[in-house]
């Protein structure tokens, strides 16, 4: 069957900016991601006919819902949530308090449905939305983690019909700003949100038909039907994604767009106009449907943008949380090492986001990488690592790149160690064994963001001459890294940088691995991994699907195609007295600045 693609734009500067600080001091600006094929339609009537059996709408709307990501024949109510002690006083002597938060970019206008920009998103006027879903965060909840739960529903199943059917929760309000003044949620202003994130030409307009997602209609005020065209083992994250927020209509109506609207919508925080020297300013929502949250009284985001030039220390981010101005940060790794080296008292953590990170790609239409012994050589010559402790101070991990729902469905270090990478000895014995002579000329083609990714470059250089390649590294600037990795010609052999991020898995497989994909930057003709990507794709069961996934990165490995010997991530500076700060910032998700505290002195 013929597999039809759909172009969805790339998160632009804002994301861009903060992956910079997850992997470096400057951002790779891509237009849009690949355009991405969508999963073969499944027949509806391969799903077992019994109806499913619905989850107790007497759950509290905030536990965790047992789907995993991939939607299952029926929804199984929740375990009960885990007893975490974060040893710190009780809920009851959690609230109040403010935040400083340093962000990297303004935001461009209000309209959170027509910009993907991510300050907007996560940490501008986007705060103060809700929507149908979003992802689990806190300590529980080991990273990289895709898991689900409610935020406007108390419950969902999925029908003999092909439908999921949410159950919406009863007391939820709008904030009372005009035009909406606090008036009760109805099922018919997500049905008019999600129609508006389709508007054509908008960023968000394929997110729900890529997967599988059709007619979305109220069918009462508190129940919400979602029908699929075709099965899609990721349909519940588009409905997560941070960018699928619940608008008001009469807002849009009233004002004719939301780029300078009033913020209005039902989420913990509450807009109200910025201070002087900040971009964006939040109170506590004292009608939120989750009453013991927010924690804190005030939320407040203070614009530092990177310095321009690439080698730069953030010294003004630095400065600013030094002198207690900000409280919460991003560093780069670089900014991390000076950090580190002060006299001050923090905290910090790294939170997960793979999708975001360095990947090293070999063309294999390049030789001599069209000959998968030399790829296998490379692979075992290069200590991944090694590059993530000494490059990048411990920050990331190693892996193929994509976004998984959970730490074990992704290979673990040591068959990776012992099977694929960091082994100069079956490296060498791979160039002898298969006759491969000597010189082996190869260029190292590397996205010039700053001084973490040159050493990353030097150092694979140093790893390849270790066993016989002569290796050059290559700088060159983003827009040249772009055109080298997508344009008609694809001139490199191995290239080091980011790629467009994807937040799902399969978005990320079928742009960027598939045979078929615009993003197919290994340039690979492979019909096996092909067929192992649409099964993958549509299987409904998650531990079916667990094992397809593993078999698909091995399968990647032995060919030696491509991996991230960095995989994203963020460090998060903070406060020592801030206490259950637990980001997880996949699908743009930020309901943890909802969950944290500040801890009484």
């Amino acid at each position: 069957m013929t597999h039809l693609f759909t172009f969805v734009r790339a998160l632009v500067p804002g994301l861009l900016m903060l992956a910079l600080t997850a992997c470096g001091p400057d951002a790779l600006s891509f237009d849009r991601p690949a355009a991405e094929p969508e999963p073969r339609p499944v027949a509806v009537s391969s799903l077992p006919p019994a109806a499913p059996a619905p989850v107790s709408p007497s759950e509290p709307a905030t536990q965790p819902i047992a789907v995993h990501f991939a939607p299952p024949p029926a929804v199984e109510p929740a375990p009960p949530p885990l007893a975490i002690s974060y040893g710190a006083a009780p809920r009851e002597e959690r609230h109040g308090g403010s935040l400083v938060v340093a962000g990297m970019a303004d935001f461009p206008h209000r309209d959170v449905h027509r910009d993907y920009q991510e300050t907007l998103t996560a940490l501008g006027p986007g705060l103060a939305y809700s929507r149908l879903l979003r992802v689990s965060v806190g300590q529980e909840h080991f990273q990289p983690s895709l898991s689900l739960e409610c935020d406007l529903c108390e419950s969902w199943e999925l029908t003999p019909e092909m439908a999921y059917e949410f159950q919406l929760r009863p007391d939820v309000r709008w904030h009372d700003v005009a035009p909406v003044n606090g008036r009760p949620l109805v099922a018919a202003d997500l049905a008019y949100s999600y129609a508006r994130l389709r508007t054509p030409g908008w960023p968000g307009a394929s997110r729900f038909t890529d997967r599988g997602i059709g007619e979305i209609e109220a069918l009462d005020d508190h129940t919400l039907r979602v029908k699929l065209d075709f099965l899609d083992s990721d349909a519940l994250l588009a409905l997560a994604d941070g960018h699928s927020k619940i608008v008001a209509p009469e807002v849009v109506e009233q004002h004719g767009g939301l780029e300078s609207a009033p913020v209005v919508g039902t989420g913990p925080w509450v807009w109200e106009p910025p201070p002087a020297g900040a971009s964006a300013h939040f109170s506590r929502n004292p009608a939120y449907f989750e009453s013991e949250l927010p924690y804190l009284d005030r939320l407040t985001v203070k614009t530092v943008k990177s310095p321009n030039a690439t080698d730069s220390v953030n010294l003004e981010r630095i400065a600013l949380f030094q002198a207690d101005l900000v409280d919460v940060l991003v560093v780069s790794p670089t900014d991390w090492e000076q950090l580190r080296r002060s006299s001050l008292e923090f905290n910090a953590r790294v939170s997960q986001q793979p999708e975001i990170g360095v990947v090293l790609s070999l063309n294999t239409q390049a030789p001599p990488l069209d000959n998968p012994s030399v790829r296998r050589a490379i692979f075992k010559a290069v200590d991944p690592w090694e590059y993530v402790d000494v490059n990048w101070s411990g920050q990331g991990d190693v892996g193929l790149g994509m976004p998984l729902p959970a730490p074990d469905w992704r290979l673990g270090r040591a068959e990776m160690h012992a099977d694929y990478l960091a082994s100069p000895s079956e490296a060498r014995d791979i160039l002898v064994n298969e006759r491969i002579f000597f010189p082996l000329n190869l260029e190292i083609t590397v996205a010039d963001l700053g001084p973490d990714y040159r050493r990353l470059g030097e150092q694979v250089a140093q790893d390849l001459r270790a066993v016989g390649f002569e290796p050059t590294v290559r700088t060159v600037k983003p827009n040249y890294l772009k055109e080298a990795l997508f344009g008609p010609s694809r001139t490199y052999q191995i290239v080091l940088g980011p790629v467009p991020p994807h937040p799902t898995t399969n978005g990320y497989l079928y742009a960027l691995l598939h045979s078929a994909g615009p993003g197919n930057i290994v340039g690979h003709q492979d019909a096996d991994l092909d067929a192992m990507i649409e099964r993958q794709a549509v299987e409904p069961d998650p531990a079916r699907r667990q094992e397809q996934l593993l078999v698909l990165q091995r399968h990647v490995l032995e060919q030696a195609y491509m991996f991230s010997p960095v995989t994203g991530s963020y460090r998060w500076v903070f406060d020592w007295n801030l206490k259950g700060f637990y980001p997880n910032t996949v699908l743009s998700e930020y309901h943890y600045w909802a969950e944290t505290w500040r801890q009484r002195q």
